[in-house]
């Protein structure tokens, strides 16, 4: 399921430029169940040595200032927050703590919640445009000089595609219990520019990801997975995050 949520507030909402922390908070801190919060935060969904949480969230769509000397974001009321699982529970549960939320604090900014609308579309064609609602991100782990290196991609890297419909399936598995039996997954940039890239600080470490429009084609259960759970890594930091376009 897919929640848009409209939040308002008095003044401006001031962020660090790198906020995508500050909404994973927000979700958590809004999880009444302990049990879910603690499984989803700590455990998620296992493939071997890999787990998912299967839930992405957009960045804060609005209007908004950025202020470089002070390395902040401003942003007016109201805003908009994408957020998409394909665990029920953990939509349900979130959705109503929202929404019975008297006050919602974004760091120590207070806002209130204006409006929540769910969405559960129906996929049946093998092909879709989309655009990223927050960057999507991939990558690999890499020994060079017996350090660990972390190599990300561009849409423009010929493996993108491949590392893209790998990681999906892994996804799959992780909550089938198995691979999909039509594994076939593409993406492709169809934007009009070059693709563009962010550079994003969550916590300590430093994120590339891409924005932009693309196609992608393939099985609609993997397209189905990729609208809920996000497409690419990171999907639980603020990744992957897309919407479908007409």
């Amino acid at each position: 399921m897919r929640l848009t949520c409209q939040f308002e507030f008095k003044d401006k909402l001031k962020l660090p430029i790198h906020y995508n922390h500050m909404l994973q908070g927000l979700i958590y801190n809004n999880l009444t169940d302990e049990g879910l919060r603690t499984f989803l935060h700590e455990v998620g969904f296992k493939n071997g040595k890999r787990s998912y949480k299967m839930f992405t969230y957009s960045r804060l769509l609005g209007k908004y200032q950025v202020d470089k000397k002070d390395k902040i974001i401003i942003f007016e009321s109201p805003v908009k927050l994408h957020i998409s699982s394909l665990v029920d529970d953990f939509v349900n549960d979130l959705s109503t703590s929202l929404f019975k939320s008297e006050k919602l604090f974004l760091g120590n900014k207070e806002m209130e919640l204006s409006s929540i609308n769910a969405e559960y579309p129906i996929f049946k064609d093998r092909y879709a445009k989309i655009e990223m609602l927050s960057p999507i991100v991939i990558y690999s782990s890499i020994k060079l000089d017996g350090k660990n290196k972390t190599v990300y991609y561009s849409p423009k890297d010929s493996i993108f595609s491949k590392k893209i419909q790998e990681n999906l399936i892994r996804k799959y598995t992780a909550i089938h219990g198995k691979t999909p039996e039509d594994d076939e997954f593409t993406i492709e940039y169809i934007g009009e520019k070059e693709p563009r890239k962010s550079v994003i600080r969550y916590h300590k470490t430093m994120i590339n990801g891409y924005n932009g429009r693309y196609l992608i084609k393939g099985n609609t259960e993997l397209i189905r997975l990729a609208y809920f759970v996000g497409i690419g890594s990171k999907n639980s930091q603020g990744f992957g995050c897309f919407k479908l376009q007409k």
